[in-house]
C-alpha cells in the first residue's frame, strides 16, 4: 500500500508549516519560555480540520528536539489513562524510544500532544476532562499541547486553564502552494487550474485537498483539468452562510446545503430559532415561528419514536419552509449569534459541576453520603458561611477545604466568600487531615506498645534471674537435708 501523502509530506520543521506569522510566532515564544525553564499555560489550537493543528505541534517538537507523547482521537482517554498515561509524562522523566534518558534538569523536554479534546466528553472518555483539568491545576512541568475543533464543547473551567489560539479555514492560494510543492516532489506536472479545483472542493481543509490530489494523481505523470472530477465534497458548509440564504433568499436549495452541516437537525432549528428575530417581524415572524413549531413537533416524533426518517420533513419545514413565508426577501448584513440557550446551559453545567464538588467534600469529611449532605448538612452549613462571625465560618470553611470559587457559590456573595477566605490566609488556618492524624495517633501506639514490649521483656528476665537464684538455694537446701547423721568429714566436725 503506498505511503499516504499526508504522512510524507507533514511539516518536519516549524518553518515548513502552513499558518498565519502571528500564530507561528507566538507558538515559537511559547515554546522558548519552556526552553528557557519558564512553565507556561498548556496552548488550546482550536479551529476546523485540516487546518494543521496536530502538523504544528510536531513540527514544534521536532523543531526543539523534544520527545513527543501523543493520544489521538482513536485511543480511549478516559481518567484513568489520562492520569496514567499524560499524567506520568508531565510530571516525571521520560526515556526516548532510542533508550536515552532525558532529564528535565538537563534541559530535555517533551511535548504532550492530546488531539480532538472536544470528544473528550463521549462515553468512553468517562472522567477524562475531570482528571485533565486536575493534572493541569498540578502545573505540569512540560509542555502540553490540546487540540479542538470546537473549543467550546470544553467546559469553561478547562478553556481557562489554557491559552487558545484560534485556526481559520486555508484559503485556496495557500492550498494550491502546497499541492504545487507536492507535485513538484513527486515528478508530476500539474495544471494550476486543476489544482486551484481541488483546493476550492476541499473548502480550505489541507488534509483533504492533500488526499484528493493523491486520488487524482495515482498511475498519472501529469494532471489536467479535465483529470479533476469537479463534485462539491461533503463537508461541513458554514452554518451562517445557510442562515443568511434562508433569511435572505428564496433559493430552495438551501434544504440541500442544510443537510450538510455538521449540525443535527435538533441543532440547528435552535439556530433558527435564535435568530429569526433579527431578520423577521410582524406578520412574517408569527408565519415563521409557526412552521418552525411544526418543524419542531416532527423532531418530537423522532426522538419519541427513534423514526429518525422524519428528520427530512423537519429539516425541510425550518429551511425551504421559513425561508418562503416571508413577504419580502431582506438585503444587507445581519450579525447572526449563537445560540444563547447553549450558553447557558454551558453555565448550568459549570455550576451543578461545582455544586457536586462541594458536596463531595461536605460528604467526605463528614462521614456520609451526597444526599444526606444535600438533604441536611448543605443549609446548616450555608446558615454558618452566611451568617456567622467571621471566625466561625473561617473555620467552617476550612474545615471543610472550601475555595473561594465554592464559597461564593454557597453564599451566594463573592464579597463575603473573599472576607472568609482572606481570614484563613492571614490566620493560616488549613484542615488537618484525618488521615495524617490517625496515622500520627498510630505511629504513638506503635512505640508506646514496643516500650510496653520492652519493658515486660525487662521484667520477665528479671523474674527468670530471681527464680533461678531460688532454685539454686532451695536445691541447695535440699542437698543439706539429705545428708546423714553424725559425724562424718572434719568439715562438719569443725562446724
Amino acid at each position: 500500500m503506498p505511503e499516504l501523502w499526508v504522512e510524507k509530506y507533514r511539516p518536519k520543521t516549524i518553518k515548513e508549516v502552513v499558518a498565519p506569522r502571528d500564530i507561528i510566532e507566538k507558538v515559537v515564544m511559547w515554546a522558548k519560555k519552556w526552553e528557557e525553564g519558564v512553565p507556561q499555560k498548556p496552548l488550546l489550537l482550536a479551529g476546523p480540520p485540516g487546518v494543521g493543528k496536530t502538523s504544528l505541534a510536531l513540527a514544534l517538537a521536532n523543531t526543539f528536539g523534544w520527545e513527543v507523547v501523543e493520544l489521538n482521537a482513536s485511543d480511549q482517554r478516559n481518567w484513568q489513562i489520562i492520569r496514567r498515561i499524560v499524567g506520568e509524562a508531565a510530571f516525571n522523566e521520560t526515556i526516548s524510544e532510542e533508550g536515552e534518558f532525558f532529564s528535565s534538569q538537563s534541559g530535555r523536554l517533551k511535548l504532550i500532544i492530546l488531539d480532538e479534546v472536544d470528544n473528550i466528553h463521549k462515553k468512553e472518555d468517562f472522567g477524562g476532562e475531570g482528571a485533565l483539568i486536575r493534572l493541569l491545576k498540578r502545573l505540569p512541568r512540560q509542555p502540553i499541547i490540546l487540540t479542538a475543533n470546537d473549543p467550546y464543547n470544553l467546559s469553561a473551567e478547562l478553556r481557562n486553564l489554557c491559552e487558545m489560539i484560534t485556526f481559520k479555514r486555508l484559503d485556496v492560494r495557500q492550498i494550491v502552494k502546497v499541492l504545487e510543492r507536492i507535485c513538484a516532489a513527486e515528478g508530476i506536472k500539474a495544471d494550476k487550474k486543476a489544482l486551484e479545483v481541488i483546493a476550492r472542493n476541499a473548502g480550505g481543509d489541507l488534509r483533504a485537498a492533500i488526499n484528493d490530489l493523491q486520488a487524482v494523481a495515482e498511475g498519472k505523470t501529469e494532471i489536467r483539468l479535465e483529470d479533476v472530477v469537479v463534485t462539491k465534497r461533503t463537508q461541513e458548509t458554514d452554518v451562517f452562510k445557510v442562515m443568511q440564504k434562508i433569511f435572505k433568499t428564496y433559493n430552495s436549495s438551501v434544504y440541500g446545503e442544510a443537510m450538510l452541516l455538521d449540525e443535527s437537525p435538533e441543532e440547528f432549528i435552535v439556530w433558527i430559532d435564535e435568530n429569526l428575530p433579527l431578520e423577521y417581524e410582524g406578520e412574517d415572524l408569527l408565519k415563521a415561528y409557526l412552521v418552525l413549531s411544526r418543524a419542531d413537533m416532527f423532531l418530537g416524533r423522532v426522538k419519541r419514536r427513534q423514526f429518525y426518517r422524519l428528520w427530512r420533513y423537519a429539516s425541510y419545514l425550518m429551511t425551504v419552509g421559513v425561508q418562503q413565508v416571508k413577504s419580502k426577501a431582506k438585503g444587507g448584513w445581519t450579525r447572526y449569534q449563537k445560540p444563547n440557550i447553549w450558553q447557558l446551559l454551558i453555565q448550568f453545567k459549570d455550576r451543578r459541576e461545582k455544586f457536586r464538588k462541594i458536596l463531595e467534600k461536605i460528604a467526605k469529611y463528614s462521614h456520609m453520603s451526597k444526599r444526606k449532605a444535600s438533604a441536611e448538612m448543605f443549609g446548616y452549613i450555608r446558615a454558618l458561611l452566611s451568617k456567622a462571625d467571621i471566625k466561625t465560618a473561617a473555620s467552617v470553611a476550612a474545615f471543610y477545604d472550601f475555595t473561594e470559587e465554592e464559597l461564593a457559590l454557597i453564599v451566594g456573595n463573592e464579597k463575603r466568600a473573599k472576607e472568609i477566605k482572606e481570614f484563613i490566609r492571614k490566620h493560616k488556618l488549613h484542615r488537618v487531615e484525618e488521615e495524617a492524624v490517625e496515622e500520627e495517633a498510630s505511629t504513638e501506639k506503635i512505640e508506646k506498645e514496643i516500650e510496653e514490649r520492652l519493658k515486660m521483656a525487662e521484667e520477665e528476665k528479671l523474674k527468670e534471674k530471681r527464680a533461678e537464684k531460688k532454685k539454686k538455694r532451695t536445691a541447695k537446701r535440699k542437698k543439706k537435708e539429705e545428708k546423714p547423721s553424725g559425724v562424718a568429714t572434719l568439715e562438719d566436725f569443725f562446724g
